[in-house]
């Protein structure tokens, strides 16, 4: 999964305010982060983050999936000594959406599309006092939509998006 070259400012409009002001990662990447960190010592292992996606997701993640999870492992886990790395809360985040963003783009496109996009925004709503999620209305940018409304969303949109729910 690439970043697609994206003018941010087509994005914005879909994004509250609120969230570039935002002072820590939303209340799901904590609650996820604190949850894989199996062990207390304030960083995930490998291990833990693999446990803690099955967990998340409710299924193991499909090969895919796993294969973004190594490359980026690799390049943003923090060696500790003995050759072991761990990722720290800072990198946890964007780690965070972007196994999600593979995750529910099950063709693995690179892209998701409209029936993709509603399962991501379905599973990152947080439930109301009832457990009832609602799903937030969001529009599209016009270039990302095609003739017959099927949408094709790059992980500059999720990105924006995902940092924008609490």
């Amino acid at each position: 999964m690439a970043d697609a070259a994206l003018d941010m400012t087509c994005v914005a409009a879909a994004v509250p305010v609120y969230a570039e002001k935002r002072q820590q990662p939303p209340g799901r990447v904590r609650h996820a982060y604190k949850m894989m960190d199996s062990d207390n010592n304030g960083s995930i292992s490998k291990e833990e983050l693999m446990a803690g996606f099955k967990s998340e997701l409710g299924e193991a993640p499909a090969q895919h999936v796993v294969e973004w999870i190594d490359t980026n492992f690799e390049k943003h886990g923090t060696d500790i000594g003995n050759g072991t790395k761990e990722l720290s809360i800072k990198v946890f985040m964007r780690f965070y959406a972007g196994v999600l963003f593979a995750h529910f783009d099950k063709d693995n496109s690179g892209t998701l599309e409209l029936a993709e996009v509603q399962k991501a925004l379905a599973f990152l709503v947080k439930p109301d006092a009832a457990g009832e999620k609602t799903a937030p209305v969001v529009s599209f940018p016009a270039e990302f939509q095609q003739a017959g409304g099927e949408v094709s969303l790059p992980f500059a949109w999720f990105w924006a998006t995902f940092k924008s729910m609490d």
